[in-house]
């Protein structure tokens, strides 16, 4: 077979390296990235390597040049169907089927049979090269998709890269059919033509890694971002109390050692220490339950009388503390001295009937610095009323509450 329209072996054999060292390249990529897209790409970048190789034999092997010619073909074919399975897997993750495969059965039939019905190249190679520019064209519009909106870089070198290599198969048609209707050989610029194919098709091979490593990135921030999602969470429900929603004890200490954003702006304000009078009675004799829902009304009632940006913390058992910023001793007594006729609201309609009473110390501070010692002096206060409220117990009127 005259193969002297081609090139020269040596530029072949620089093309053949290059593609071999993407292929070599991918196929290592495929042992530790699990993608459908990038395993279909490294069966193209085989194939175009064999197809190469095939073709490198063909120049040296004359008894053979029919057989390896087709191998050529049904390789490079073999290329283009992969990369665009490859494309479209990418865009829309859907795999290649029977069907599919079937779909070859001309451009195969074609590889086998048109090196044995004529010694020509130039024949072949026009409809050779229309075919492979098809491929690059269908991947090209295959990629349309995640080009809209922001498409990654890697995404625009491999489409870059598919333009030019449609443009470059696609001008083959034009060229060599003016060549054999005018029976010149083709232009001389195409002796290199090779070179211009490694050119570009390094270029695609360049664009695909990196599409593979975007989605990589992609996926490993998805991942970080589900875990700072997840421990967030953890975080928020570590600072929470899981019976009443109110802040614990620990979400307290964080935030005035670490001046967080809700204690911003605190220069004053009041604190508030209120205790049930009477959870233990409740859950001798009605049972823990019964005491978690006393506990969940007070918690309620508690955010009726306080504004929407004072802070809620569950103290201790049946404790809780209440950090009012901005407000006057006098303000927060008058909002806390509802907390008994908020409580008798939220449990009015409710049956069993208990009894529930809370006792309340109030005490100002004037900064951060010293909210501490404003809460052991509201602690102070509010045993001391507790122990007035234990005396007149049996004038205190009844609350009742569903259990």
């Amino acid at each position: 077979m005259d193969s002297s329209t081609l090139t020269s072996s040596s530029s072949l054999i620089i093309q053949c390296a290059g593609i071999v060292l993407v292929a070599l390249l991918t196929f290592f990529m495929t042992r530790s990235i699990r993608r459908t897209f990038l395993d279909y790409w490294t069966i193209a970048w085989l194939c175009l390597s064999a197809a190469l190789i095939s073709l490198l034999l063909d120049f040296n092997r004359a008894g053979l040049q029919s057989v390896l010619y087709s191998a050529y073909m049904l390789l490079e074919y073999g290329f283009g169907f992969f990369f665009f399975a490859g494309c479209r897997n990418y865009v829309s993750g859907k795999r290649i089927t029977a069907r599919h495969i079937y779909l070859m059965t001309p451009v195969v039939v074609m590889a086998v049979a048109a090196p044995h019905l004529t010694n020509d190249v130039n024949k072949i190679f026009i409809p050779h090269a229309a075919i492979i520019a098809l491929f690059f064209g269908a991947a090209y519009f295959t990629l349309g998709p995640r080009r809209r909106g922001s498409p990654s870089p890697g995404l625009k070198v491999m489409s870059f890269a598919l333009i030019l290599l449609s443009l470059d198969f696609l001008h083959y048609v034009p060229v060599f059919s003016y060549a054999l209707i005018r029976g010149t050989p083709p232009l001389a610029y195409l002796k290199y033509t090779f070179i211009y194919d490694l050119i570009f098709e390094i270029l695609l091979g360049f664009g695909s890694v990196m599409a593979v490593m975007e989605d990589l990135r992609y996926e490993v921030e998805g991942a970080n971002r589900e875990l700072t999602k997840a421990r967030d969470s953890l975080e928020i429900q570590a600072r929470m109390d899981p019976l009443t929603e109110a802040f614990n004890r620990h979400a307290f200490c964080s935030l005035v050692e670490q001046s967080g954003d809700v204690l911003k702006g605190m220069v004053s304000g009041c604190v508030a220490v209120i205790d049930m009078d009477n959870l233990k009675p409740i859950n001798d004799s009605l049972g823990h339950g019964a005491g978690d829902s006393a506990i969940r009304v007070v918690a309620r009632a508690i955010r009726s009388v306080i504004r929407p940006y004072d802070l809620l913390f569950r103290w201790g058992g049946d404790e809780f503390l209440v950090v009012l910023p901005n407000v006057t001793e006098a303000e927060a007594l008058k909002r806390i001295g509802r907390l008994n006729e908020a409580i008798r609201e939220q449990t009015r309609i409710l049956n069993p009937p208990v009894s529930i009473t809370v006792s309340s110390g109030i005490a100002p501070f004037a900064s951060m610095t010293d909210i501490k010692q404003a809460i052991e002096l509201a602690d102070t206060k509010m045993y001391a009323r507790k122990h007035v409220s234990k005396a007149l117990r049996q004038s205190a009127d009844r609350v009742y509450i569903s259990l």
